[in-house]
């Protein structure tokens, strides 16, 4: 399921308009990135959590060659799914 069905299930779902539901579903994801941004948590009760993580720099092996490669440190999103989420799948 892509951007375009959970847009348009939501208009469907609370009975409003595809435009409506394009900008609340954007207002969603703004908001979620920027709570990510400031280093926060953002929770979703009885879906999940998610967080910034930065995973250190590590030494790696290119797998085609077997020559060690140097992999940078970044930053990445964990999702912890709730139980109740968890459960129902």
């Amino acid at each position: 399921m892509g951007k375009k069905e959970i847009v348009a299930r939501m208009a469907r779902d609370a009975h409003i308009t595809l435009h409506q539901s394009q900008k609340a579903f954007q207002s969603l994801l703004e908001s979620v990135k920027g709570t990510l941004r400031k280093g926060g948590k953002v929770n979703l009760s009885g879906f999940g959590s998610f967080e910034l993580r930065t995973r250190e720099a590590r030494r790696g092996r290119n797998p085609k060659t077997g020559e060690a490669i140097d992999v940078p440190r970044r930053k990445r999103v964990k999702f912890n799914p709730s139980r109740m989420f968890k459960s129902s799948l």
